[in-house]
C-alpha cells in the first residue's frame, strides 16, 4: 500500500508542477490567468482525492482541514491585499491536488512537514524574499552605470533605502505600464511613494502619460511580482527539501 501511495504522490506532484509551470508562463507574459485552469486541475485533484478516500489512504477530515485552512489564510491575505484572487485559487488548487505531504519526503529525509499546506505557504514566502534582493541588484547596476537615480528628488535616507529594495528606477521610455509596472511618482508634486496603487490600471496609465508629457527622463516604478512564479519555486522547494523553516530550526538547534 505504501508503494502504491508513493506512485500516487508522484502523480500528484507531476500534476502540480505541470499546472504551476503553465500558470507561471501566463503570469510572466500577461499577469492574467484564466480561472478555468484552476477549475480543470481542481477537478483532476478531487478525482484522485476521491479515489484515495475510497481506498483509505486519505481521510475526508485531512482533505477538509487542508482546504479549510487555505480558504481562511487566503481570505485573510486577500483582505490585507497581500495577494490577488488568482493567487488564492492557485493555493487552493494545490492543496486539493496534494492535501498531505508526499510519502517520498519521509522516505528521503526520514520526516515530513508537520502541516503540509502551511509548509507550502511558508516556503513560498521564503522564495519571495529573493525579489527585493533582485530589485536591489538591478538598482545598483543602474547606479554603477553612471545614473543618478535620486537626481533632483528630495527623498529621506530611510525612504531611499526602501526604494532600493522595493522599486525600480527606469527610463520612462522603457516603462511597460500596468499590469507589469505601476507609478510611484506623483506628476504634480514630484513626490515618491513606497506604496503604489495597483488597483486602478487606468489611473496608472494616466500618470505615466503625464510624466512623459512633462519631459521626465527617468521614474520610479513598482514592479508587480509574478507571484505564481514565486509559488512555483516555493512548491518545488517543498517537494524536494520539505519544510525550510523546520530545517532552519534543526540547523540552529
Amino acid at each position: 500500500m505504501k508503494m502504491y501511495t508513493l506512485h500516487l504522490d508522484y502523480l500528484r506532484t507531476g500534476i502540480c508542477i505541470t499546472m504551476l509551470v503553465y500558470a507561471s508562463y501566463k503570469d510572466l507574459k500577461t499577469r492574467e490567468i484564466h480561472d478555468l485552469l484552476w477549475v480543470i486541475f481542481a477537478i483532476l485533484g478531487l478525482t484522485i482525492d476521491g479515489y484515495e478516500i475510497f481506498i483509505g489512504t486519505l481521510s475526508i477530515q485531512q482533505l477538509a482541514l487542508a482546504v479549510g485552512f487555505m480558504v481562511v489564510i487566503g481570505a485573510i491575505l486577500s483582505f490585507l491585499r497581500l495577494f490577488g484572487g488568482a493567487d488564492l485559487l492557485a493555493f487552493l488548487t494545490l492543496v486539493i491536488i496534494q492535501p498531505k505531504a508526499p510519502v517520498f519526503l519521509t522516505l528521503h529525509w526520514g520526516w515530513h512537514p508537520i502541516f503540509y499546506p502551511l509548509t507550502i505557504i511558508t516556503n513560498t514566502a521564503f522564495a519571495g524574499l529573493a525579489a527585493p534582493i533582485m530589485i536591489l541588484v538591478m538598482n545598483i547596476s543602474t547606479i554603477l552605470g553612471g545614473v543618478d537615480i535620486f537626481h533632483g528628488q528630495r527623498i529621506s535616507f530611510a525612504r531611499r533605502i526602501g526604494l532600493l529594495f522595493t522599486a525600480l528606477n527606469t527610463s520612462i521610455n522603457k516603462v511597460r505600464g500596468p499590469p507589469f509596472q505601476y507609478p510611484l511618482v506623483n506628476p504634480c508634486s514630484g513626490g515618491v511613494s513606497l506604496r503604489p496603487n495597483i488597483w486602478d490600471d487606468e489611473e496608472a496609465s494616466k500618470v505615466f502619460t503625464e510624466l512623459k508629457q512633462k519631459g521626465v527622463d527617468r521614474t520610479w516604478v513598482s514592479w508587480t511580482l509574478p507571484y505564481i512564479v514565486v509559488m512555483t519555486i516555493g512548491y518545488t522547494i517543498t517537494v524536494i527539501f520539505g519544510d525550510i523553516l523546520l530545517w532552519a530550526f534543526i540547523l540552529l538547534g
